[in-house]
């Protein structure tokens, strides 16, 4: 786009002007709306990497998580593993189905309530939490690593404050 003449400061080097629109970000009125954006943009970013991480091992991070909770807990009924992931037991269903065609884990009914389905780690998949846990910690310590140990424990401490206060409601 050529601009009108009119009295430039350089007139024998600037022979054009771009007209450029000026794209202004959303203003956030509230800073704690902002400080949530921050906060969702590090989930993501750190999913992402988890996911890059687990991907080389030829999991997922939900099928990580039901590895890692019943590697921790034991067997558990699939209503208490949707409640520390917090997913419904329908999604569960499906995460579950893959591990178990994978040969992770194993379903078993409760011998006293057979309506109760418990979710427990195969050996395989015992070996596979076992050697999958370090390759984890080290994904996060990378995450981390930026933070002195006193602002971890600092963000820690406020973490477990919000997600408190979130749970009682």
């Amino acid at each position: 786009m050529i601009a009108p003449r009119g009295k430039l400061l350089f007139p024998r080097c600037a022979t054009r002007v771009i007209v450029v629109n000026e794209v202004k970000r959303p203003f956030f009125t509230s800073y704690s709306t902002s400080l949530w954006v921050r906060f969702l943009r590090f989930s993501l970013h750190s999913h992402k990497k988890l996911e890059d991480d687990l991907q080389k091992l030829g999991l997922t991070p939900p099928q990580f998580y039901v590895l890692a909770t019943i590697g921790y807990a034991g067997s558990l009924p699939f209503g208490e593993i949707g409640a520390k992931m917090l997913v419904t037991v329908s999604n569960l269903t499906g995460i579950v189905d893959r591990l178990e065609g994978k040969k992770f884990v194993a379903r078993k009914r409760d011998e006293k309530d057979r309506r109760v389905v418990h979710v427990m780690l195969t050996e395989k998949g015992a070996k596979l939490y076992k050697s999958t846990i370090p390759l984890f910690e080290k994904s996060i310590a990378e995450i981390f690593s930026n933070l002195e140990k006193p602002q971890q424990k600092e963000l820690s401490v406020l973490l477990r404050k919000l997600n408190q206060i979130l749970s009682v409601n």
